[in-house]
C-alpha cells in the first residue's frame, strides 16, 4: 500500500510538473527561426509580430484625405465630446444609445464642421454622397447632407440672429456640435476662459457658451425654425431692438418722430434707453409703394353667381393666432366679388374648407359652383 501511495504521489508530481511546463511554454512563446512568416514570408518572427502587418494596421486606422473633390467617399476627422458615467470626459463618441436632442449644442474645438443629428432647423438643405466622418474612438458615422441653421444669440447689442453655414447632417450623431475651427474661419476668433468661451466679430465680443460640467461647454444659442427665420429676415431682423418695437406699436412712426417723443419725454411708458435707427421696414416700404396694374384680360367676366370662384392660400405667418393658426385661405366669387376667409393650422385643411364654403354658398344663393 505504501508503495502504491508513493507511486501515485510521484505520478501526481510528474503531472503537475508537466502542466507547469506547458504553462511556461504558453507564456513564453519561443522565437520562430526556421519557418517563414505567413504574412510577409520572411524568417525570424511570427505573423502577429510581423512589422509589415503592424504598419498596415496603423495606416488603416489613420484618417485618409480625399484624393479629389469628385471622390464618392470623402473622409474627415472629428473629435467629439461625450459625457461618461464615471465623471471623466472624452473627446470621442460612437453610436451611442442615449436619446438624441436637437436642442443641445456642445462646443467642440476638434470638430472640423458644424454637425447636427436633425435637419428640422435647416434651410437650403442639400443631399450629397455619403461622407465618412472618423471619430476619435475609431468609430465611423456618415454625413448625408448639409444646410444652414439660423441661431438666435444674446449679444451686447441685444438678441440677434446669426447663420451657421454648411452644417453637416449626421443622423447617427447623439449631440449637435459647434465647430470652433469652422466658426473661427467663417466669423472670428474664439477665446476660452475658466467660465466659458467668447466669440469676437467686428470689434464686438460676446459669450457663446457656458460651462456645463465635466469639462463640457454648452452653446448659448438657440436654433430658429425656418418659418420664424424667414419672418425675422423680412422684417429686417429688428425684433430685438426696442426702437423698432415702438415703431410698430405707434403705427409705424418715423425715426425722427419717435426720437422727438423720447428726447422730450412726452410718452408715458416708452422705455427706450437709446434710439437706434432701424433698417428698412417691410410694412413701411410696401405701404408707400404703388402696385402696377395687371394687364387687361380679354376674357369677359361671368354674369352668374358661383360660376367662377377664385381662391388663394397665404402663410405661414410669423405670429400664430391664439388657437395656433398660421395660414388663411380666401374664396372670392367673380360675379359679386363676395369674399370669405378661413383660418387654417396647415395647408392640408384647404380642401375641407372649400367643401364648407361651397355648401354655405350654394345654400344661400341656390346656385351651384362650376369652376374653381
Amino acid at each position: 500500500m505504501k508503495q502504491k501511495e508513493q507511486g501515485s504521489k510521484g505520478d501526481e508530481a510528474s503531472q503537475g510538473q508537466a502542466f507547469i511546463s506547458r504553462d511556461n511554454q504558453r507564456k513564453g512563446r519561443p522565437v520562430k527561426k526556421s519557418w517563414p512568416c505567413h504574412n510577409c514570408g520572411k524568417i525570424g518572427h511570427w505573423m502577429a509580430e510581423c512589422p509589415s502587418r503592424i504598419q498596415e494596421n496603423t495606416e488603416r486606422h489613420r484618417p485618409q484625405r480625399a484624393q479629389d473633390s469628385g471622390d464618392r467617399h470623402r473622409s474627415q476627422r472629428a473629435n467629439i465630446t461625450q459625457e461618461e458615467d464615471s465623471g471623466d470626459y472624452l473627446f470621442s463618441i460612437g453610436e451611442t444609445t442615449s436619446a438624441k436632442s436637437s436642442d443641445i449644442w456642445l462646443v467642440d474645438s476638434g470638430a472640423t464642421q458644424h454637425m447636427t443629428c436633425s435637419k428640422k432647423f435647416m434651410r437650403n438643405y442639400k443631399v450629397f454622397d455619403a461622407v465618412d466622418v472618423h471619430l476619435a474612438d475609431d468609430g465611423i458615422v456618415q454625413a448625408i447632407g448639409s444646410g444652414d441653421i439660423v441661431m438666435s444669440m444674446k449679444t451686447p447689442q441685444g438678441m440677434n440672429q446669426g447663420v451657421l453655414t454648411n452644417v453637416w447632417h449626421i443622423p447617427k450623431l447623439s449631440r449637435n456640435l459647434f465647430s470652433v475651427g469652422r466658426f473661427t474661419k467663417d466669423v472670428g476668433p474664439v477665446t476660452f476662459t475658466k467660465d466659458g468661451c467668447y466669440g469676437e466679430a467686428k470689434g464686438a465680443k460676446w459669450k457663446i457658451n457656458a460651462r456645463e460640467g465635466k469639462g463640457l461647454f454648452k452653446l448659448q444659442m438657440t436654433p430658429v425654425a425656418p418659418e420664424q427665420a424667414n419672418a425675422a429676415k423680412s422684417s429686417g431682423c429688428q425684433r430685438g431692438t426696442k426702437s423698432y418695437l415702438w415703431h410698430l406699436r405707434l403705427g409705424h412712426i418715423g425715426h425722427d418722430g419717435l426720437n422727438c417723443i423720447v428726447t422730450k419725454n412726452i410718452g408715458i411708458g416708452i422705455d427706450i434707453p437709446s434710439m437706434k435707427k432701424w433698417d428698412v421696414c417691410e410694412g413701411c416700404a410696401l405701404g408707400k409703394q404703388t402696385r402696377m396694374r395687371f394687364q387687361s384680360n380679354t376674357t369677359a367676366r361671368t354674369s352668374k353667381l358661383l360660376e367662377v370662384i377664385h381662391n388663394d392660400v397665404c402663410g405661414p405667418m410669423s405670429v400664430a393666432t391664439f388657437s395656433g393658426k398660421r395660414y388663411f385661405v380666401t374664396f372670392v366669387d367673380e360675379k359679386s366679388r363676395y369674399c370669405v376667409v378661413y383660418l387654417l393650422k396647415s395647408k392640408s385643411e384647404v380642401a375641407a374648407k372649400f367643401m364648407e364654403y361651397a355648401a354655405m354658398a350654394e345654400t344661400q344663393t341656390g346656385k351651384r359652383v362650376k369652376y374653381l
